[in-house]
């Protein structure tokens, strides 16, 4: 212990400055401990309360699940399970999270009976006793990690290697903050198997094998992708033909024992399979829904990792360094090199091929914070090489480390405070809040726009505006919208109005480059008509739309219903809609704007104007 002092010192140092701001902090309130279990984490955990306090894990009676929505709020929508074939409700994620809450969950159920808060399971003992197994299981990743990188380097690089990884990265948000998730639980895991990698090529033995295949086993239960884990302890040890060789051959020695790895690991795995069988009457099923799928190959890669709306290397720029890592790592650690770098590969070719690939709200890219653990060998790697460089080489390299770190721990305090925003982050954005304790009206003008596509907005009543108009139709002349779309009986002004019906869908409008709408990064679009109707209100089925289309793919669609409006039949009624554009990082993106008329009877639209309105700066 008196050799690697310091890098004990610092591994109990960054655990306690975890724990402080995980239970201390305000955030940690009587009433924000229920924000614990939500969400994704409502998912993972709810097989618990299904199996041991409500005997339902079909949740075949449905009332006490509404009953804890309707109680806690734990999340909008019951995504968390869905109706199988068989009748049973059958969870969306698999049960790996559950086995790893459970040990906190039963201390839960001892503290309630102290108490008098209810047994539901969802109650602050059972929240509170989670967020300790999150601290448990981080306080455990640590200590492997540390185990593990004593193995290769100095304690000196060791400790400073835990440092960035901690203080550097995201991984401080997703165990002091969010240490509920899955990416904490991963990363204790992939500490784990890696050390009985280590200990089972040193001294091969069953107590090394047999947890060796259930940790990998549990890995996958977590998260089924994470099954690529288990290329680490086949490619571990293994360098061109002789390491190869030497490789079959002590698989060959221990066969025995490779293949009760393997049944242990299936073993794990076939817990999920037995219940997708009960449950759905499948051994195989897939949980998620139909939408939800891998795509491949990698096709989300570029924004993974440079996007502003979630890039890795822009949130978390240090992990360049643990890049850059894999050449010392190839040079003077050879037997590690291949595993480490064919699993990191795999890994993020697996997560640039899911569609949603920002992974919801977060800081950074939460699904690489389980890579860490491997990730910490090449970086280690680079620490070790630059130590042996010259002082100014050490210098540089160490200031440019110390403003990463220091601009991780701010943007995760900006992150924290909402500052930055969990999933709406543009380059503008990033920019405008850089260094910035407080984002203002005019800062969140750059955020990415909301998906809620009925979301009214309104032209600030006060500000200086400059307007024009973009195009505007009376209608008056047959090619505006075609001699035989034109009615005379009825109009506004003029002769003649436009008659929408099954006949004509979609009224004249624009479809405009950005770049020819406005210069500025930011305008606002009024469209104004008129509309006559004969039938009831309700029977109006007319939206006005506008929208944005970036990259193909509609942006910021917003409709107003005129069934909702409260217009009059018989009249004319004037239709307003006001529309702010979206941010686009590409001016040739194009804005919309339409009737859209989807009903059976007919519609007449008269004097439709667009108008242009930019903020005088």
């Amino acid at each position: 212990m008196k050799t690697n002092r310091l890098s004990f010192l610092l591994f109990c140092l960054l655990c306690l400055v975890i724990i402080i701001n995980r239970m201390l902090l305000p955030r940690f309130d009587t009433q924000n401990v229920l924000a614990i279990i939500s969400w994704d984490v409502f998912g993972y955990y709810l097989y618990l309360p299904a199996t041991f306090i409500h005997h339902d894990l079909g949740i075949r009676n449905f009332a006490w699940v509404q009953q804890i929505l309707d109680t806690y709020h734990p999340t909008i929508g019951f995504y968390q399970a869905y109706l199988s074939p068989g009748g049973d409700y059958v969870m969306k994620y698999p049960m790996g999270m559950a086995i790893m809450y459970s040990p906190f969950y039963f201390l839960g159920q001892v503290m309630v009976q102290f108490t008098s808060y209810s047994h539901d399971g969802f109650t602050p003992p059972y929240q509170l006793c989670i967020a300790i197994g999150g601290l448990f299981y981080t306080v455990a990743g640590l200590w492997f990690l540390r185990k593990i990188l004593l193995r290769f380097f100095t304690d000196l690089v060791v400790a400073f290697t835990m440092l960035l990884i901690v203080a550097g990265t995201n991984y401080f948000q997703l165990t002091a903050f969010d240490g509920a998730m899955p990416h904490n639980y991963l990363f204790t895991l992939f500490a784990l198997i890696v050390w009985f990698t280590i200990r089972w090529h040193e001294n091969p033995l069953w107590k090394y094998a047999i947890p060796l295949g259930l940790f990998c086993g549990l890995a996958t239960l977590i998260r089924p992708t994470a099954i690529i884990i288990a290329l680490v302890p086949l490619l571990w040890g293994v360098w061109g033909k002789i390491a190869w060789r030497e490789k079959m051959f002590l698989i060959s020695r221990h066969l025995s024992q490779v293949l009760v790895m393997v049944f242990a690991m299936m073993l794990v795995i076939g817990l999920q399979m037995l219940y997708w069988k009960i449950h759905s009457g499948s051994w195989l099923y897939y949980s998620y829904e139909k939408g939800e799928k891998l795509e491949w190959i990698a096709p989300y890669l570029q924004k993974i990792l440079f996007s502003y709306k979630k890039g890795w290397l822009v949130y978390t720029p240090l992990m360049v360094f643990a890049l850059i890592g894999f050449w010392p790592l190839a040079v003077k650690n050879r037997p590690v090199f291949l595993a480490v770098s064919v699993f990191f590969l795999a890994h993020i070719l697996i997560i640039a091929s899911w569609p949603t690939w920002w992974y919801g709200g977060s800081f950074s890219q939460r699904s690489m914070m389980e890579t860490y653990l491997l990730l910490a060998l090449p970086l280690g790697a680079l620490i070790q090489w630059i130590s042996k460089q010259t002082p100014i080489a050490r210098w540089g390299a160490g200031s440019v480390l110390f403003l990463i770190v220091f601009l991780n721990i701010f943007q995760t305090w900006q992150y924290m405070n909402f500052v930055l925003h969990p999933s709406r982050m543009t380059k503008a954005y990033y920019w405008a809040v850089f260094g910035k304790t407080r984002a203002t009206d005019a800062d969140r003008m750059f955020l990415e726009p909301t998906a809620i596509n009925d979301e009214r907005e309104f032209l600030p009543e006060t500000g200086n505006y400059t307007s024009k108009v973009l195009a505007t139709w009376n209608f008056e002349t047959p090619d505006q919208a075609g001699a035989e779309n034109l009615c005379r009986d009825t109009a506004y002004s003029g002769n003649y109005s436009l008659r929408m019906s099954k006949k004509l869908e979609f009224s004249p409008g624009i479809n405009l480059p950005y770049k020819d709408v406005s210069q500025k990064d930011f305008a606002w679009i009024r469209v104004t008509a008129f509309v006559w109707f004969t039938c009831k209100p309700e029977e109006v089925l007319c939206g006005l739309v506008i929208t944005g289309n970036q990259n193909g793919t509609a942006c910021k669609y917003r409709m107003l219903e005129l069934e909702k409006a409260n217009l009059k039949p018989g009249i004319w009624n004037k239709v307003t809609m006001d529309y702010m554009t979206p941010f686009f990082d590409d001016k040739n993106n194009t804005l919309q704007a339409y009737f859209w008329y989807r009903g059976d009877t007919e519609l007449l639209v008269d004097d439709m104007e667009i108008r242009l309105f930019e903020r005088n700066e």
